[in-house]
């Protein structure tokens, strides 16, 4: 009886997939779309008003995708996280994984954003580059990736360097939230002053690389945070720009000095600028464990998805600020 029953359901959810898979062949009035229009509205762009058409079946098997996300959220909640638009600034070891998890949990509408190209090194990241994706764009192979997970949604893949030029056109489209995911941080710097000038929600990664203890990784106003280098150099940035706070990031308190940046060979000590992948970028590499970015990544999607869902959080007080500040009151009274 119960293998019959098995057999039953196996049958059905093949059914329902072929027939979900039949519907991303079709336009809105389900006829089959040539294969020129369909490449070309792969291309389109997607905006908080993109249209997502799913068919019953393919309904069904979303809900049941998502089915332990619907018992968290509930159905408001993740009818608001199925609804939103999501824009990923940097498709790298941060960047990859908050764009598979967003996915995963339900954004249909997603732009990630990425000049750089997938490197060998690129592997001990990246959320979804494999070997076959060495030499192409980072964005693309998400989208490849993203495809196989969930085929209804709608991924943007933009091969594009962020700056303040093109970030009106970037970040168009009336995005949810914004997730910076830079690592040069005056490119990060002048994404985060469009956001704010512009009343974008955004969060941002901070430095991942040269750390290794999970259990500092926070979540704090820039205004707030401390140990971390980067979150210094962007906050006083921002503080010459004029903004003072009012920007979440994602760093880790972690004291740095335990690994050092790679040194440059002697033949690049001359004009190390000759060895930057772009101009006013980094040239020495930064030593970087693959599990680190992850966590940065994943703990900037859940941020995002409990905001979009409208899901009550309280984030852990920054107790050693505090506590310093409690002493310099105490010894100045």
């Amino acid at each position: 009886m119960w293998g019959t029953r098995k057999a039953r359901r196996t049958q059905q959810t093949r059914r329902l997939k072929h027939d979900a898979e039949d519907m991303l062949s079709l336009d809105s009035n389900g006829f089959s779309l040539p294969a020129d229009t369909r490449a070309s509205a792969e291309s389109l762009a997607v905006t908080k008003r993109t249209p997502v058409r799913l068919s019953p079946n393919e309904e069904l098997l979303i809900q049941e995708q998502l089915a332990r996300h619907y018992v968290f959220f509930g159905q408001e909640g993740m009818a608001k996280v199925r609804d939103s638009f999501v824009v990923i600034v940097g498709a790298g070891g941060v960047g990859s994984w908050a764009a598979l998890m967003l996915l995963r949990s339900g954004v249909q509408r997603i732009r990630v954003i990425d000049f750089d190209q997938v490197t060998l090194s690129s592997l001990n990241r990246h959320a979804a580059a494999t070997r076959a994706n060495v030499g192409t764009p980072k964005v693309d192979a998400l989208k490849q990736s993203f495809a196989d997970i969930a085929p209804h949604a709608m991924v943007e893949a933009r091969v594009a360097l962020f700056s303040a030029e093109t970030a009106a056109d970037l970040l168009a489209g009336e995005p949810d939230y914004v997730l910076d995911c830079i690592d040069n941080m005056d490119t990060k710097t002048d994404l985060l002053e469009f956001c704010k000038n512009h009343s974008l929600e955004v969060i941002s990664a901070m430095g991942a690389g040269m750390k290794s203890d999970p259990s500092r990784v926070q979540i704090a106003d820039i205004s707030d945070t401390f140990e971390d280098p980067m979150s210094r150099a962007v906050r006083r940035r921002l503080k010459l720009r004029g903004i003072m706070g009012g920007v979440k990031v994602v760093y880790s308190t972690e004291k740095p000095g335990k690994v050092q940046l790679l040194s440059l060979a002697e033949s690049q000590k001359d004009e190390p600028g000759d060895f930057s992948v772009l101009p006013d970028f980094r040239v020495r590499i930064v030593p970087v464990l693959g599990t680190m970015p992850a966590m940065f990544g994943v703990a900037m999607a859940t941020h995002v998805l409990t905001e979009l869902a409208g899901f009550p959080t309280e984030p852990l007080p920054v107790k050693g600020r505090f506590a310093l500040y409690n002493r310099m009151q105490c010894d100045l009274g």
